[in-house]
C-alpha cells in the first residue's frame, strides 16, 4: 500500500491582493492548504500611489480565499500588523491550529514602508520610512520553533 503525501501548508503575506493573492492560489491549486495573511490599510491619496494599489490594500483575503475554496482548495484569511515584533509567532500558531506545521512560507508582504534599506530618513515622496531592525520580521521568525535548521 503506498500513502498519500503529506499535504504541505503554506502561509502567505499580503495575500489580499496582487503577487500575494496570486501566489496563494497558485500553492492551493497546487494542493497547499494556504492562510492568507492581511493587513487592511487605508491610506491616504498620495500621486505616488496608483489608486488601484490604495483600493487593493485596504481589501481583506476574503475573496481570495472565496476564490481557493471554489476550486476545492483550502484556506483561510487571517489579519496581522507586521510591523509588531510578536506577529510572526501568532501567524505560524494560528496556522499549526487550522492545518499543521507550515512548511513554506512566502513573505510577500514585510510590514515596512517603500525603501527601508535605505539610509534616508524619507522616501523620495518625502514619506518617512522605518528602519529594519532585530526586533523585525526576519529575526523574529528565526527564533520561533518553525523556523527549519538546514
Amino acid at each position: 500500500m503506498v500513502s498519500e503525501p503529506a499535504r504541505h501548508v503554506a502561509l502567505v503575506t499580503g495575500a489580499n491582493h496582487g503577487i500575494g493573492a496570486a501566489t496563494a492560489e497558485a500553492l492551493a491549486g497546487n494542493g497547499c492548504a494556504v492562510v492568507c495573511t492581511y493587513w487592511t490599510i487605508d491610506d491616504p491619496v498620495d500621486p505616488a500611489v496608483p489608486d488601484v494599489y490604495r483600493v487593493n490594500r485596504a481589501k481583506t483575503a476574503d475573496e481570495v480565499v472565496d476564490r481557493i475554496r471554489e476550486r476545492g482548495g483550502d484556506a483561510v484569511a487571517f489579519a496581522e500588523d507586521l510591523t509588531d515584533p510578536a506577529a510572526a509567532h501568532r501567524l505560524f500558531d494560528h496556522a499549526e491550529r487550522v492545518f499543521g506545521p507550515v512548511d513554506v512560507l512566502i513573505n510577500n508582504a514585510t510590514g515596512w514602508v517603500q525603501d527601508t534599506f535605505s539610509p534616508a530618513v524619507v522616501d523620495r515622496h518625502g514619506r518617512a520610512m522605518q528602519p529594519v531592525t532585530a526586533s523585525t520580521w526576519g529575526l523574529s521568525l528565526r527564533s520561533t520553533r518553525w523556523h527549519r535548521r538546514c
